[in-house]
């Protein structure tokens, strides 16, 4: 579809979205400097902006009146935000403060899909923010890169808008569409992650020291890893 908006050569229906929600051509582009200008934003910040993103363009709206799906009681608006990239180095931090602004702008009722492309390659991330009774300490983005749309597409929970950016987040970050118990999930994945890193340098530590006292201490923190591992990836 020629009328609708597009980040390099990708548009919402490439990615699989519905054409409703796709934004007309013309009618997307967004200045940078409207993401910083007359606010208190730090001078890095600022030129992270310049230095890492070309151009911005909004995609897509995902929402009741272009969807059926219903609002949620926390996300009534998702927008799908492409990012044209001055490097092939996803711009972290530019993204994090966009989906903050958008989020204080709004109540806090719209997320943010982002669509990062560089010379053809594409990459989609998420902000999700803290959940600390789930085990998220801090809000993070996060990225999936080397996206083939041709391949996959980002399907949509139809149940409602708080479901579905749930859905869309365990697809970024999970690598599935199940959006049930997602923060915990996370949580659980980064820890994994995390044991999976300290097993690594805990086995190369044991294997490389001498002293009796330190082998039994790097053995008994090896097991202790191993078996929370253990019981993260078994369900216990």
């Amino acid at each position: 579809m020629s009328g609708i908006e597009h980040c390099g050569p990708i548009s919402a229906t490439d990615m699989g979205l519905p054409s409703t929600t796709a934004v007309p051509a013309g009618r997307g582009h967004l200045p940078k400097e409207g993401f910083y200008r007359n606010m208190d934003v730090p001078a890095a910040l600022r030129r992270r902006f310049v230095s890492e993103a070309e151009s911005f363009v909004m995609l897509a709206q995902v929402n009741e009146r272009s969807t059926g799906i219903p609002a949620g009681k926390a996300v009534n608006n998702i927008f799908v935000l492409g990012i044209e990239t001055k490097t092939d180095k996803p711009p972290i931090q530019v993204m994090e403060h966009i989906a903050r602004f958008y989020g204080e702008q709004t109540g806090y009722k719209t997320r943010i899909l982002f669509m990062c492309t560089y010379e053809g390659e594409c990459t989609l991330a998420v902000f999700r923010n803290a959940n600390v009774a789930q085990g998220l300490m801090e809000g993070h983005v996060y990225t999936v890169e080397n996206v083939n749309f041709t391949q996959e597409s980002v399907r949509l929970d139809e149940h409602d808008l708080d479901h579905a950016w749930d859905a869309i987040c365990a697809q970024v970050i999970l690598d599935d569409a199940n959006p049930e118990q997602v923060d915990h999930r996370i949580a659980v994945d980064n820890r994994i992650k995390a044991l999976t890193k300290e097993i690594d340098r805990l086995t190369k530590a044991h294997a490389k020291a001498r002293q009796i006292a330190k082998r039994n201490t790097l053995w008994n923190q090896l097991r202790q890893a191993r078996l929370e591992l253990k019981e993260l990836e078994t369900g216990i």
